[in-house]
């Protein structure tokens, strides 16, 4: 049974692809059927993602200033502003959020500021204003709005300023200190600045409307011109969740709200888009969802053909494949499982993986290969040496060899031509579901073939294995070979017992923890220091320094200034040890 799931198998894949294709196109011919309704589903959707990032966007922007003041609250040069400062913005202490700001003494006399748009409030005394007394009282910042017929909508945020007095009380713990009320830092945000930021993009003359209100007290702060205040609008306004609803003399309307949470303050953006005033949009989404659907059938038809071709394709293909198969057959080549062997690594190779193995005669790479024989894989060895040798050095009895001589030995398979070791590799891996392919004495493959032909071989078999339950092993002699050549079979294969390994093994648990959390944070962009290290292990600053200090040396990770930071970088050597 199982072995005609996997005859069929391709052809299954491609009736359930196809199944999926019609499954979609079936899908959008009955969303076009209800074009009416996805059409104004689509719009109050959109409309409410547009009304959650204005007033998200205008939240930032007023939290931005308020944090911007509470820092400027503890630079000590704030407290020696005076009058003539209204004629020089000092910019090294705002940013682009908050342009300009007042201050006010403890008596609530305001007795700087810090453009000439505000020196007309220079002498005002604010005592008994909420924007001082709620700072003076809570200690707190405090956020509040302000509307009336002499002027336009505004937000107020203001912030405490202290002074620290030293006070020494009769204890022996030294002198100790006390932070004094001395006045307030303030600025006003205008709305309609806000407005032309944030609101404006999103709402058109003649098409929609808007209301931005003080949800405690019911205040209108700022409303489009064809649209009655908050007050009066209230009890026409829908409670429930509902996006598309009849509104007063304007029919089915489309009505999206969002808070703007500030502290204790709560204000409220609602837009309102009448249906008949959609109509544009609506024909504008008619019309790509059409598009939509157009293309989603191009592409499904598209999908079909190419489905079909690549199936009838690998069709022909398995059709010469089974044809020239007589290839293992000619060599007398078969995969069997050995049941006894002599020697054995302590090690464990990744399938779907072409490991190198430089060494000059030590056969680390043979001991590899009887180890992956001992878990039960199917091995195929190409090898320099005699095979009768090799089998009896390694009590092989099964395993199929093939020689790397031009002798052409009767009794002995043997091939020197990379690529026709390609092909019966190719067919080994085929036939034998978990399998292990040693190719042994690189150094002298490439001696007899050009290699550039080499080169792609190994990018054949790395494709060749890279799903499979295959392990192929690489060895070589360095000396036998060029740099360039050997750096280009690293590049193809895992080093398994180069020097990464080593600088692995020099590693102590505590080490290989940090260099693997280093790297996870590196994957994430995310910024690595010292601090972050001693902060995630708890450990010493010095036992910090001591262990990143030898990741350095070892060249494991890469030690960068990031402003008043050092940054902390995993190379491509320290990700190679994590592998």
């Amino acid at each position: 049974m199982g072995g005609r799931i996997k005859e069929h198998g391709p052809l299954l894949l491609l009736l359930l692809s196809l199944f999926i294709v019609g499954l979609i196109i079936f899908s959008n011919f009955l969303s076009f059927m209800k074009i009416q309704a996805v059409v104004v589903d689509l719009l109050a959707e959109n409309q409410h993602t547009q009304t959650i990032h204005a007033a998200g966007r205008m939240e930032n922007h007023i939290l931005q200033v308020k944090d911007e003041l509470l820092a400027l609250s503890k630079v000590p040069a704030v407290s020696t502003l005076g009058v003539e400062s209204c004629s020089d913005t000092p910019h090294e202490w705002v940013s682009t959020t908050l342009d300009a700001f007042m201050r006010a003494d403890k008596d609530g006399d305001i007795v700087a500021c810090t453009s000439k748009r505000f020196s007309g409030f220079l002498g005002l005394n604010i005592k008994n204003k909420d924007y001082f007394t709620q700072p003076r009282d809570t200690g707190e910042p405090f956020i509040a709005g302000t509307f009336g017929q002499d002027i336009s909508p505004q937000i107020i945020v203001s912030v405490p300023i202290f002074a620290r007095a030293r006070y020494t009380p009769l204890s022996r713990y030294g002198t100790h200190y006390l932070e004094e009320f001395n006045g307030t830092l303030f600025t006003i945000i205008d709305l309609d600045y806000l407005y032309n930021l944030y609101i404006h993009p999103y709402v058109r003359a003649g098409k929609n409307s808007f209301l931005f209100y003080d949800v405690a007290t019911g205040e209108t702060l700022l409303k489009s011109p064809d649209i009655e205040p908050y007050e009066v609008l209230k009890d026409k306004l829908p409670i429930g969740d509902e996006l598309v609803v009849g509104f007063d003399t304007w029919g089915e309307t489309i009505i999206t709200s969002s808070e703007i949470i500030l502290g204790s303050k709560r204000f409220r953006l609602i837009i309102l888009t009448p249906l008949k005033e959609a109509s544009e949009d609506m024909v504008s989404l008619q019309y790509r969802h059409l598009f939509s659907l157009f293309f989603i059938l191009t592409v499904g038809i598209i999908m079909t053909v190419f489905l079909v071709r690549l199936f009838k394709s690998r069709e022909e293909a398995q059709a010469k494949l089974r044809q020239a198969s007589i290839t293992l057959e000619r060599y007398g080549i078969q995969g069997s499982l050995e049941e006894a062997k002599y020697a054995d690594a302590d090690v464990s190779l990744a399938s779907g993986k072409v490991y190198l193995i430089k060494e000059e005669g030590e056969n680390h790479a043979h001991e590899l290969f009887i180890s992956s024989l001992n878990k039960g894989y199917v091995g195929l060895g190409v090898i320099r040496e005699n095979p009768a040798v090799f089998r009896e050095r390694y009590n092989l009895e099964k395993t199929a060899l093939i020689w790397m001589t031009k002798a052409k030995p009767a009794d002995v398979p043997a091939e020197t031509d990379i690529r026709g070791l390609y092909t019966l590799i190719a067919e080994f891996v085929q036939k034998n579901e978990k399998c292990v392919i040693l190719l042994d004495r690189m150094d002298y493959l490439i001696s007899e073939n050009d290699f550039a032909t080499v080169v792609r071989v190994l990018h054949s078999l790395n494709d060749l294995i890279l799903h499979k339950d295959c392990i192929i092993i690489l060895s070589v002699n360095p000396r036998l070979v060029s740099e360039a050549q050997l750096g280009a079979l690293e590049a193809e294969a895992i080093d398994y017992y180069g020097k990464q390994l080593e600088k692995r093994v020099a590693l102590s648990e505590k080490e290989l923890g940090i260099l693997r959390y280093i790297n996870e944070q590196n994957v994430k962009n995310k910024l690595v220091t010292y601090g972050a290290i001693t902060a995630q292990f708890k450990i010493t600053k010095p036992t910090t320094r001591v262990r990143i200090q030898k990741l350095a040396d070892l060249g494991l990770v890469r030690v960068e200034q990031v402003g008043r930071f050092k940054s902390l970088k995993v190379t491509s050597a320290g990700r190679r040890v994590l592998r």
